[in-house]
């Protein structure tokens, strides 16, 4: 007998072609016809492989970095689909594959940030790119929001393209998971707890992908080499695998996060690191106006711009060893203000030569102490110039230095270190003057305009409250076309709270910002405004950060002729009590106002809502030994610690200054407890869930394919309320179920009776499903009602009446049976 496949494949050969002019037509229709459009890893792998790529796009839209990040959902989406077509081909080269898609990714970003910022116009976005680029390589700070959004649109696209490249060309998609791991962690670094549900969806998806990956490697394996195994393999392993992910997501969760070793912090942040030169030099490339800016500790330049979130982290910056720890440590300040870029800068400036623990005399002459500070850096400071930390006003640094002067005022702007930038693990100790001057004697200090004024030739005995002309020229520097309400606003507050004096005026400035605005970082200058106007007036939410509270409050005292200025450095941070230092973190960062009274310097004034206003000294608190700025020496006196001053309301929850917990920390507190707690709900719901399709998988697997199935029935409809009685039959029991979802009743009749043939039935007889064939159509009737009865379950939940009272009954059942147990013992 010839082989059937000899003859089949003869035929074949002999056949001959039809002669039918639409033969060709017919083939081509058929040709469609079979076309099949699928992936041979499955569908379901690119579902697992687009969520790990959208975790990490999500997280991105939630930093807020800037605006019009929705347009990332979009491109991400397009660069999965480009990834999957070039990734799949073979018909062209890979390098002109890869140039074809970044052309697209380039033109795609191109046009959508056109679109964004400059409605469509090409020419102008162009020329924006063209700027930046020539202040980048200038050593410029780059601060145009669309270039930023140019980047993330291209990251987005290529990120997709090559996560899907890496998995279905290079077959590797454990760098997938990285890549995309570390634009996540960067990502969820600058936003709260809460989102850390992003990092929970990415880890479930990329290990059910690798598993996913895996066994589909092992399968081509296994049919290469003749091997036979189970067809629901797939099924048992990704249910193992998810059961393993969710448990090691659980224990991940319970294991301490909060550890920081300062001497490991130390070497990482470390100025000569790699990584903290690059991202010091993204951060002066990328400077965003409208979003957040990268995430950082501190970021100190010769100008400040109001803008977006600062980002600050959590890192530790310095710890201090000091007798006193609520003062703040300045960086440096700040003399003109800018309405157009709404942001602050300093005028010519000279450097003075200093030596090493040389006294120099600042502009506060009379009424100051001394304060000793050693601090040691932990991190490295993102400073363009070497500025020394420490508290105002700074008298001496023990190492050489230079002092950097105003030359319009001759007041000192910062002291810069002659040894370059305070890297990590620098040790260093700086004496400054604190004022002493107590609330009544800041009172009687007039106004400049108020002041007495000698001519400059007068060189007889001068009156301490004269004020140096250049000082108030500079400080009281008001932009021409400044919005005129502002000074009406500054007239209004210190009209209504009777304010008399400069210093009741300033107090009066203070407390309208504490009590009338809100601390946040989620805020973003509109484009075109300009800060202070927009802040006070336009600002319907009534809310900002230190930047435009300190900003806000200085405009307004200089448009009363007050000599004003904005200082930047840190607040005082929180002891650490195993060391007994104060910590200093970038969430730390700081501005706020120094007001300058005639004969006693600049005095600080904290605007910012959410923090301690500072306090005064009582008045002969300090003695005066040894505290003229004008000594030669300086004397390391001992201090007496004030009441605290509050600390960012972004930081840690309390401060051993004696600071209270602030709204906006509050909030913070209360978002963290939140995003944890719907963390832990989604986890736990996730293992329930898993370890119920664990328990449904195996339910009655011992017996029959028709019991199995018979039997979930049964269980499902008794959860519905559905109760299977003893004196019923498997007939019977159908058509109460039957009755109750008579939309299904064809199916569930069908399925009840092959259950009793197959039970009750001779198995030798035609009647038997496994004789007749119809075991087979089992699995197909089970999977389409399975959904359909669940979904009934849910709509009739029954078993949430019944399940409060098993628990009653079994706790009823435990206390008699301790109560038949204490009877009989005291029966005995």
């Amino acid at each position: 007998m010839r082989n059937a496949s000899i003859d089949r494949l003869a035929k074949i050969i002999s056949d001959k072609p039809e002669n039918n002019p639409d033969s060709k037509q017919s083939s081509t229709a058929r040709a469609l016809r079979e076309v099949h459009i699928g992936l041979a890893e499955g569908w379901f792998s690119l579902i697992l492989l687009a969520i790990v790529v959208y975790s990490t796009i999500w997280s991105v839209q939630a930093a807020g970095w800037v605006d019009h990040l929705n347009l990332l959902t979009v491109t991400t989406g397009l660069g999965l689909v480009v990834g999957v077509g070039a990734s799949k081909q073979t018909r062209v080269s890979r390098l002109v594959v890869h140039l074809l898609a970044l052309g697209v990714c380039l033109l795609l970003a191109f046009w959508q940030t056109a679109g964004a910022f400059y409605h469509g116009s090409a020419g102008e976005l162009l020329r924006g790119m063209q700027h930046w680029l020539a202040t980048a390589f200038t050593g410029g700070t780059g601060n145009d929001d669309s270039i930023f959004l140019f980047f993330i649109l291209t990251l987005g696209f290529m990120l997709a393209y090559t996560s899907v490249w890496l998995v279905y060309r290079t077959r590797n998609p454990w760098l997938m998971i990285m890549a995309n791991a570390v634009v996540l962690l960067i990502n969820l670094s600058s936003v709260d707890a809460g989102y850390i549900i992003f990092l929970i969806v990415f880890l479930m998806a990329s290990l059910l992908l690798l598993l996913r990956f895996n066994l589909y490697e092992s399968t081509l394996r296994w049919r290469k080499q003749g091997l036979r195994y189970p067809d629901d393999i797939g099924w048992d392993v990704m249910q193992a695998g998810a059961i393993i992910s969710v448990c090691i997501l659980i224990f991940s969760w319970v294991l301490p996060g909060t550890y920081t070793n300062n001497t490991a912090a130390q070497v990482w942040n470390s100025s000569s690191n790699p990584w903290q030169q690059a991202q010091n030099t993204w951060n002066r490339i990328i400077s965003l106006n409208g979003g957040a800016n990268p995430s950082n500790h501190g970021n100190f330049r010769d100008s400040l711009t109001l803008g977006g979130n600062p980002n600050l982290n959590h890192d530790v910056v310095f710890t201090v060893e000091s007798a006193d720890g609520t003062v703040y440590f300045e960086t440096l300040n700040y003399e003109t203000y800018d309405q157009h870029k709404s942001g602050w800068s300093n005028g010519q400036t000279e450097a003075l030569p200093w030596k090493a623990n040389d006294a120099f005399t600042t502009d506060a002459s009379v009424m100051v102490h001394t304060l000793t500070q050693k601090i040691t850096m932990v991190s490295s400071l993102s400073e363009q110039y070497p500025y020394i930390l420490g508290a105002p006003d700074v008298a001496s640094y023990n190492a050489a230095s230079s002092v950097l002067r105003s030359k319009a005022s001759g007041s000192v702007v910062a002291w810069l270190g002659k040894n370059g930038n305070l890297n990590a693990g620098t040790k260093y100790t700086v004496t400054s003057y604190i004022s002493s001057a107590d609330v009544k004697t800041l009172q009687n200090v007039p106004t400049p305009a108020n002041a007495p004024h000698y001519p400059p030739e007068y060189d007889g005995q001068s009156d301490p409250h004269v004020f140096s002309q250049p000082v108030v020229d500079t400080y009281t520097q008001l932009p021409n076309g400044l919005d005129p309400n502002i000074l009406a606003k500054a007239k209004q507050v210190v009209t209504d709270a009777h304010a008399t004096t400069m210093y009741d005026k300033v107090v009066a400035l203070e407390l309208f910002f504490r009590n009338n605005y809100t601390y946040s970082t989620n805020i973003q200058l509109p484009p075109g405004e300009e800060g202070v106007s927009w802040f006070l007036f336009r600002n319907t939410d009534h809310k900002g950060f230190c930047n435009y509270f300190s900003t806000s409050m200085t405009v307004m005292a200089r448009s009363l002729g007050i000599p004003s200025r904005v200082v930047v450095g840190y607040t005082n941070g929180e002891v650490d009590p195993k060391t007994h230092q104060r910590v200093v973190r970038g969430t730390d960062a700081h501005s706020w106002t120094q007001v300058y009274f005639a004969g006693y310097g600049w005095v600080n004034f904290e605007p910012s809502a959410g923090f301690t206003s500072f306090s005064r000294p009582l008045p002969n608190q300090f003695s005066a030994g040894g505290t003229s700025g004008g000594t030669s020496g300086i004397s390391g006196g001992a201090v007496t610690p004030v009441t605290g001053r509050g600390r960012r309301g972004v930081a840690d929850d309390t401060s051993s200054g004696g600071s209270t917990a602030t709204t906006a920390q509050v909030q913070v507190q209360i978002r963290q407890q939140v995003g944890t707690a719907v963390g832990s709900v989604i986890l736990l719901l996730l293992f329930g869930g898993l370890l119920f399709l664990l328990w449904w998988r195996r339910l009655f697997r011992r017996y029959s394919l028709s019991t199995q199935f018979y039997g979930r029935l049964c269980v499902l409809a008794n959860w519905a309320g559905i109760q299977l009685r003893p004196s019923q039959t498997p007939y019977e029991y159908i058509h109460g179920v039957a009755a109750s979802a008579p939309q299904e009743a064809l199916v569930l009749e069908r399925l009840g009776d092959i259950y009793v043939r197959d039970k009750w039935a001779d198995p030798m007889s035609v009647e038997h499903p496994l004789r007749s064939g119809e075991i087979n159509e089992l699995p197909a009737l089970w999977r389409g009602i399975q959904p359909r009865l669940i979904l009934f379950v849910l709509r009739h939940p029954s078993f949430l009446r019944w399940i409060p009272q098993r628990i009653g009954a079994s706790i009823a059942l435990v206390l008699r049976r301790r109560r038949a147990r204490k009877a009989f013992e005291e029966g005995v």
